[in-house]
């Protein structure tokens, strides 16, 4: 088997045309490991080489009395801060550099980016914004790395602002406390007033609570003088029927004055023919003479009567007229009291009727009695003779006396006339007060009812104000200890500090990747050795034997030695420009190039496999599990951030298992992972082994039987010949 692989060695390094190459494909995994590496180790250390545009527009903003430039001062921090090749051109120019690929992205600062930052209350209120444009047709990395960058100057900015806002606000809270002072005072005056106004409303209540029964007793007053007023004016109107009918009467005694008056002239013109029954009419003229006197005397009655009638309606239409004018300002006594008098005229008057109907009485009584004179008169006219002298006296003496009757019934008619005058009016009064008595029955009734809801609302109120005084006790308090809590604040540039930046991050280093090269090197490592061992398929004869070998075994074990040797000098190489070139830090060096020996091995084998068994197909299978390994092995992002389809390949290719190892042992330190990783590679190797080992042993024997048969065939020739 030695001389196998001696034989091996010796065919390769004896044709330049395949030991050049090999040593050339030695080379192959540091030059992808180490230049990918190399280019991408830490991006972020040549950012300032990055050009990007700056385009400040902010026109500045009066607040305060002060002008605020915040577009100038974030400017001024920019230029302090190389984080890029800041060039600080106009907007134009910028548009023009984006057009030109002369800038990898543009910050704009707006015109009202100073206003704005100063609005930070009240409704129209807006954050300021900066606008970021990158240019990702360019390079997608650099805006994605531009974009990043933008965060941290709009944190900066933020912490300047909220700093800013925080000074501010703490000059206000100084004069707040202040004014909470104050109104921890003005609290306390409105407490005191409160005090008095409770006290006052509590009066207040109970004073309308003790008047209810009074206004009670005012609508209980009101409902009875409108319930008497209702009497009143119905007596009124019996009154004034009453008085229709005594004029009536006056009227027909009035004829009958006039008619007694014609008699008596007839009388005396034939008292000649009655003189002979002069004597039998004595008794009847005595008669006559007595009830003529007393009609005198009932009309005199009949006068002062009709007088003291005529007075008391007088009376009662003054009485009712002032009650009228005055009702709206005189007392519920003051207006029985009147009441009474003129109920007490409205008597007088009725007694002052009655007179007058009793005279009338009389009146006609007399009249009777002179009727019945005059029949015994006629009866004894022939017995008169004697005294018809006497008798012409007497006549002449009644007809003056009733020429007195009619001119006194003729005033009393016209006092009659002007009392019922007046007593239409006393009852068109009467009328108007009988209304007014009613709605002063409903305004005092809705006086009470009013009476009554003003109350419960005072009692509310003065409910109110207790706990109003309460709360105004509370605020008073509450301000007093606002106003000394704020006066214990005593803001400085650390305190404005934490509360620009309230939160910080702790960061704790798990397994620690430095920069971009460290995290990126397991991928690029593997990356490297795969391609590597897939160039090696094609400058290295993998299926041609050098010699003669004895067996399959010899035959495989000469083809996978030389590759096992190159793959190690390739790890190693690699290895070497990693930590020594690049300055790559590892965990465990000795398990970093074991598991780098491991995994090149692991490569080789896979590809010999395939090539040694396909041939040329082989490659482009070995091309096609490459790519599905740069897709799958998790070597850039997270498995989970890839198509669920592309993931069921993760666990059936040993790229996934080499940078696993390589995560392993470089960052993490986690050498139970890098373990299983390596058993796994190592399986893979064997399996690849196994199957390249079948193939040269059977093609061997293939190549025995077929030698066998032509050895046989070239004995029968010879036997033949």
């Amino acid at each position: 088997m030695l001389k196998s692989i001696g034989a091996q060695f010796r065919a390769v390094f004896s044709n330049k045309k395949i030991a050049i190459p090999v040593f050339a494909v030695l080379f192959i995994p540091v030059l992808y490991t180490g230049m990918f590496l190399w280019a991408f180790w830490d991006p972020y250390d040549k950012m300032e080489d990055l050009p990007v545009a700056v385009v400040n527009l902010d026109e500045g903003y009066e607040y305060n009395g002060e002008t605020l430039d915040v577009g100038d001062e974030f400017v001024k921090k920019l230029k302090e801060n190389p984080q890029f090749k800041w060039k600080f051109v106009s907007e134009k120019e910028a548009e023009q550099g984006l057009e030109e690929n002369e800038y990898y992205m543009m910050i704009e600062i707006p015109e009202n980016f100073s206003e704005k930052a100063t609005s930070i209350s009240g409704k129209k209120n807006k954050k300021p914004e900066l606008i970021y444009t990158p240019n990702a047709g360019f390079n997608f990395l650099a805006a994605q790395i531009g974009g990043t960058a933008v965060d941290k100057m709009k944190e900066s900015l933020s912490n300047e602002l909220t700093k800013t806002y925080a000074e501010v606000m703490f000059g206000q809270v100084e004069q707040l406390a202040g004014g909470l002072d104050q109104a921890a005072e003005g609290s306390s005056k409105i407490t005191d007033g409160l005090e008095k106004a409770s006290t006052g409303s509590g009066e207040l209540a109970a004073g309308m609570t003790e008047k209810t029964p009074q206004i009670k007793e005012l609508e209980s007053g009101a409902a009875l003088f409108n319930s008497k007023m209702t009497e009143f004016d119905s007596g009124i109107d019996q009154l004034v029927a009453a008085h229709k009918k005594l004029a009536d009467g006056t009227g027909e005694l009035n004829s009958g004055a006039h008619s007694l008056k014609s008699g008596l002239s007839q009388a005396t013109a034939g008292s000649e023919k009655i003189k002979d029954g002069s004597l039998a009419l004595k008794d009847g003229t005595e008669k006559l003479s007595m009830g003529a006197g007393n009609v005198a005397s009932s009309v005199n009655e009949w006068n002062a009567g009709a007088q003291k009638a005529a007075a008391g309606s007088k009376q009662v239409e003054q009485q009712i007229n002032n009650l009228i004018q005055n009702q709206s300002n005189m007392s519920d006594e003051e207006i029985t009291a009147a009441l009474k008098q003129i109920s007490a005229i409205s008597g007088g008057v009725n007694n002052g009727l009655d007179g007058l109907t009793a005279a009338s009485g009389k009146i006609a009584g007399g009249a009777n009695e002179v009727s019945a004179g005059a029949k015994k008169l006629s009866d004894s006219q022939a017995a008169v003779a004697q005294g018809a002298e006497q008798l012409h006296a007497g006549q002449l003496k009644l007809a003056d006396g009733v020429d007195q009757l009619a001119s006194g019934q003729a005033k009393v008619n016209a006092g009659t006339q002007t009392f019922q005058s007046k007593l239409g009016e006393a009852a068109s009064g009467s009328q108007q007060l009988l209304a007014a008595s009613g709605k002063l029955a409903d305004g005092t009734a809705t006086v009470s009812s009013g009476w009554q809801e003003v109350t419960g609302h005072v009692n509310e109120i003065h409910n109110g104000e207790q706990k109003l005084l309460e709360g105004s006790g509370q605020l008073s308090s509450k301000l007093g200890e606002a106003a000394d809590k704020t006066g214990e604040l005593d803001p400085d540039s650390e305190m404005f500090e934490r509360i620009a930046n309230p939160v910080s991050v702790k960061t704790k280093s798990f397994s620690d990747v430095p920069n971009y090269g460290t995290g990126f090197a397991p991928y690029f490592l593997s990356l490297g050795l795969f391609v590597g061992a897939l160039l090696m398929s094609i400058v290295f004869p993998l299926r041609d034997k050098a010699g003669e070998p004895r067996s399959g075994f010899r035959w495989f074990a000469s083809k996978f030695t030389f590759l096992a040797a190159v793959g190690v000098v390739q790890a190693l190489i690699a290895d070497a420009v990693l930590l020594y070139g690049l300055k790559i830090e590892v965990s465990n060096l000795p398990a970093f190039i074991g598991l780098s020996i491991i995994t090149s091995l692991t490569f080789l084998a896979l590809v010999q496999l395939l090539v040694t068994v396909l041939g040329d197909p082989g490659r482009f299978v070995a091309i096609i599990i490459l790519i599905l390994q740069l897709t799958t092995s998790a070597g850039t992002f997270p498995l989970e951030l890839i198509p669920e389809g592309l993931q069921v390949f993760n666990t059936w290719l040993p790229m996934t298992y080499s940078v696993s190892g390589f995560k392993a042992v470089i960052s993490s330190g986690d050498m139970n992972s890098y373990t299983f990783n390596v058993w796994v590679l190592i399986g893979f190797m064997i399996l690849c082994m196994i199957g390249t080992w079948a193939y040269f042993a059977a093609h061997f024997r293939k190549r025995i039987d077929k030698q066998t048969k032509l050895q046989l065939n070239l004995h029968e020739k010879h036997l033949e010949t």
